[in-house]
């Protein structure tokens, strides 16, 4: 199905002043151009905004997944192959969530996000921390 505008003639006269186009007419239909809503869905996917959303809703709730003290050291960071990189302030924090704090942090966001989105959980240190 082809929904590309049709203009009558009173709209492309004032589509044509409104954008100072010089054509007298509208341009003819192409039968094989593609919609751009149509195209939309596809660059997105590949701009892996549904990942974005989905490490902000786990930012948006952290500190309650951790409490206070873990969360003022540390962010999820992104996730990627079910992965999820949290960014943490400092090196001691690195030695500090090993082995069970890291095994709770792990079943805390699969209880709340689900075994689907994560899978597994690593530890950096924030190459932008905040300011403090």
């Amino acid at each position: 199905m082809n929904r590309r505008r049709r203009y009558n003639k009173d709209q492309w006269q004032v589509a044509r002043e409104r954008f100072h186009i010089a054509d007298l007419q509208p341009p003819a239909a192409d039968r094989d151009a593609m919609p751009l809503g149509d195209l939309i869905p596809a660059a997105l996917k590949g701009m892996k905004l549904d990942t974005h959303a989905q490490v902000a809703q786990i930012a948006a709730c952290w500190s309650e997944l951790v409490g206070p003290q873990l969360a003022a050291n540390t962010r999820p960071a992104h996730l990627e192959n079910k992965l999820l990189a949290i960014h943490v302030s400092h090196p001691a924090w690195l030695m500090e969530l090993r082995g069970a704090p890291s095994a709770e942090i792990l079943a805390r966001l699969q209880a709340r996000f689900g075994r689907n989105l994560i899978q597994n959980i690593r530890f950096a240190i924030d190459p932008n921390p905040p300011a403090r």
